[in-house]
C-alpha cells in the first residue's frame, strides 16, 4: 500500500531539514555559551588587573619603606623617638603626662579615687571590734 503523501523523497528531505536545524541549534547554543563564558572571563580579568595594580602599589610602597629604613636618617629618628636617646651634649626631655592620659583642666585638681578602707562599713566587723578594744 503506497500512500501518495508519504513519499520517500519528502521523508528524506524532512529528515535532512530536521537534522540541519538540530545541528544549527546546537552550534548556536554552544556559541551563546562561549560568549557568556568570555564575558565572565573578561570581568574576572578586570578584577584581577585591579588587584594586581593594588598589589604593585603596595610593593612599591614597601620597597620605598625598605630603602628609607636602611638609611642613617631612619636609625637616628628611631633612636630618638623610640629609645629616647640623644647625641653627646644634648639633653633628653621627657614629658610627665603622655598623650594617652587625660590631662586635668587648669585650676582644677584631679579627684582622688575613693578607697573602700576609709569607710567604716567596708572593714570586717572583727577589725572594727579589735580597733575599739585595743586601738588602731
Amino acid at each position: 500500500m503506497d500512500l501518495p503523501w508519504l513519499d520517500r523523497g519528502r521523508i528524506a528531505t524532512g529528515a535532512v531539514i530536521l537534522i540541519v536545524v538540530l545541528v544549527v541549534g546546537a552550534v548556536g547554543w554552544a556559541f551563546i555559551e562561549q560568549l557568556t563564558l568570555a564575558q565572565e572571563l573578561q570581568e574576572e580579568a578586570r578584577k584581577l588587573e585591579a588587584l594586581v595594580a593594588t598589589r604593585e602599589a603596595e610593593r612599591d610602597q614597601l620597597v620605598a619603606t625598605l630603602a628609607y629604613v636602611q638609611t642613617d636618617e631612619y636609625v637616628e629618628k628611631w633612636a630618638r623617638e623610640e629609645l629616647k636617646m640623644a647625641r653627646p651634649g644634648e639633653v633628653v626631655v621627657l614629658p610627665l603626662v603622655t598623650a594617652g592620659e587625660d590631662q586635668p583642666e587648669p585650676g582644677r585638681t584631679p579627684e582622688a579615687p575613693e578607697s573602700h578602707l576609709d569607710l567604716p562599713d567596708a572593714r570586717p566587723f572583727w577589725v572594727v571590734w579589735w580597733d575599739a578594744l585595743f586601738g588602731p
